[in-house]
């Protein structure tokens, strides 16, 4: 998809013993049986043995199993004690973690079926903790859903990755072969409840997906108690599959496997409902799927281009919409389509059709410009023919949606004429630059709070976080880092606040910024300078104050709008190149954080808070320094000649 042009887990100190938690955006449900705050603390580990028995069904579902290993793994590795594994058809005495669904949550009156999606409980029963959730069954049925996602695989079944488990969790020696992961988007609730127990009564922090971004204490014995939970993520479509591509996330983490990628992603709980939209209409679905000659598009255009005016096109494309939820067959390759979505959108090109009738509804947009990137001029035409193809699909499948992008000159909302009410629309919206550029923000915000009001349907958005790091790559030279974490768990919150049902990242933030994220997405009360507080001691030990210095540092500048003075900043953009080291990596500044990292790396103690002061030494610093370095030469060489 073309960019835009140059343009928090409140992270609870977990404490042994009692822990009475309540979430927001969480539905509470009576439960029976409800645990009291009195009751003596559930013993999980004792002095460095298994004090407690995992239960699963003697066929658990891919959430079930992999809940079970993730408790027996983080368990073993923090008190050395393995909790072992039995089914609910063996004689299990004494104290009893029962995971998924089994004969014995039936007796005490929880199915998995009785759970929303993505929703999940914790409980506490006198000797038994239960996790469980609504999870995806492996069955004939579900094995057949068709879909194309919107990350982490072309298809429903590519997204449930197998993994060696054993081996990717650095324990090899007990390796029983591979086995498949619950896709990100297929229902895992308690996978949900088992993250979520590992974290509050385990006190453990994924985060990044490698053993030395993961902390976990050293302690013998471990007891949970609290009041049970049963709630489910804010954010219901959360769509950044993080792997480590671009150069902060990839250096801060380290070599990490993309096994280790793969369990991270259901950690952090990422993926969840399944929302897919993204460029359909496209050479190689021209040539294949759609290659009437009644409806290519005219003029140059043609064979990416369609001419959605056309009835024929609509009916077409309407009826491969039927047979993707019928079940008869997948969206093209290419498109974008899963659950209850069906996406339309068109190629990433400016070249529409130019017979009379495409021509009239574009000119009916002329007046809808707005000088950014997001704009209208080609809103009325566009949505004009989703509405017609919504209005199809609605009279056979009133219950599903077509999704669709509000992008670049169809970024507003339709002037001549209302949406239909099941188009499902994801406005693409340039979080990246909300810190420091006045009128994009502001052109984004209209166009959202337009989108707000005027569309029935579910709301989905896309996040640019692109800038600046792609046009450094694209350009090579080295961006100062765009640190905004206070700015994007303030969005995200808003964004929540106001009912968005998903968010699909465009881009890679720092490790640390899309960990917060992550979490807000889950919980928006969370407070961000806790949980900031709390990485920096427990990730960096001895080296906590500089790094944390460093970062807020990098942060405060970066985020700063007088740092963006004319000519660099620009009514729909900002000249990254030139103002990374003229204004921002100033050489006062440079030397300021250059001491503050020096100082860490003289305070590390551990041989990990040196690996990790390195890591993001050699991610950040390093990336700097070399960027002003270069910036530096290219200036002084025109003066040489």
């Amino acid at each position: 998809m073309r960019k835009a042009l140059n343009m928090h887990l409140k992270p609870v100190l977990f404490l042994l013993g009692v822990m009475v938690l309540s979430f927001s955006g969480c539905a509470t449900k009576s439960l029976p049986m409800v645990s009291t705050p009195d009751r003596p603390g559930f013993p999980i580990a004792k002095d460095g043995a298994p004090a407690c028995t995992i239960v699963t069904r003697s066929e658990p579902t891919p959430a079930a199993r992999l809940a079970a290993l993730e408790i027996q793994f983080h368990v073993l590795k923090i008190t050395g004690a393995e909790l072992p594994i039995r089914t609910d058809k063996e004689t299990v005495s004494g104290p009893r973690i029962l995971v998924g669904e089994s004969d014995a949550t039936h007796a005490l009156g929880f199915k998995g079926a009785d759970f929303a999606p993505q929703e999940y409980l914790i409980a506490f029963r006198p000797d038994t903790v239960i996790l469980i959730g609504r999870d995806w069954e492996d069955t004939e049925a579900n094995r057949k859903e068709f879909g194309r996602p919107m990350s982490c695989g072309d298809t429903m079944e590519s997204t449930r990755q197998r993994v060696d488990y054993w081996k990717t969790v650095g324990l090899p020696e007990r390796s029983t072969g591979e086995m498949e992961l619950p896709g990100v988007y297929d229902d895992q609730g308690t996978c949900y409840a088992a993250y979520d127990f590992i974290e509050r009564y385990c006190h453990v922090r994924w985060y990044g997906p490698n053993a030395v971004s993961i902390v976990l204490p050293a302690q013998k014995t471990i007891t949970a108690q609290g009041a049970d939970i049963r709630r489910a993520p804010a954010l219901k479509d959360r769509d950044a599959l993080w792997a480590g591509n671009w150069p902060f996330m990839q250096g801060q983490w380290g070599a990490v496997t993309r096994p280790e990628v793969y369990l991270f992603w259901r950690r952090l709980r990422l993926g969840g409902e399944k929302w897919a939209g993204n460029h359909t209409f496209h050479k190689k679905t021209v040539e294949t799927m759609l290659n009437n000659p009644a409806y290519q598009a005219q003029g140059p255009g043609k064979g990416t281009q369609l001419c959605y005016t056309n009835p024929k096109l609509v009916e077409e494309v309407a009826q491969m919409a039927r047979d993707f939820f019928d079940g008869k067959q997948n969206a093209p390759e290419g498109w974008k389509a899963i659950g209850d979505y069906f996406a339309l959108v068109p190629d990433d090109n400016s070249k529409f059709c130019t017979c009379e009738a495409c021509q009239t509804l574009l000119r009916s947009g002329k007046d809808m410009g707005t000088g950014q990137f997001s704009g209208g001029t080609v809103s009325n035409y566009f949505f004009s023919f989703v509405n017609a193809v919504a209005r199809e699909v609605r009279k056979t499948h009133p219950d599903k949606y077509i999704a669709t992008l509000a992008y670049w000159s169809y970024a507003y909302a339709p002037r001549a004429f209302d949406m239909e009410p099941n188009v499902s629309v994801a406005p693409c919206l340039h979080t990246c630059m909300y810190a420091i550029h006045k009128e994009m923000r502001e052109n984004d915000m209209t166009l959202y709070k337009e989108w707000l009001q005027k569309t029935k349907a579910p709301i989905y958005l896309w996040n640019y976080y692109h800038h600046p790091m792609e046009p450094a790559l694209i350009d090579k030279f080295n961006c100062f880092p765009n640190v905004m974490v206070h700015e994007s768990a303030s969005t995200m919150r808003m964004f929540i606040k106001d009912g968005i049902r998903g968010i699909f990242v465009c881009g890679e933030q720092d490790m640390l910024e899309g960990y917060v994220i992550a979490k807000i997405w889950d919980d928006p009360s969370l407070d961000v300078d806790v949980v900031l507080d709390e990485f920096f001691q427990r990730y960096f030990g001895a080296a906590a104050k500089p790094m944390k210095r460093f970062y807020l540092q990098i942060e405060q500048i970066a985020t700063n709008p007088k740092n963006y003075p004319k000519p660099f900043y620009r009514r729909n953009g900002i000249d990254w190149k030139n103002v990374a080291w003229t204004q921002l990596g100033t050489a006062a500044r440079m030397e300021q954080l250059g001491k503050l990292m020096a100082q860490a790396e003289a305070q590390a103690q551990t041989d990990v808070e040196k690996q990790r002061v390195v890591q993001w030494r050699d991610a950040l610093w390093k990336w700097m320094v070399d960027g002003r370095a270069q910036y530096l030469t290219k200036v002084a060489e025109p003066r040489k000649k």
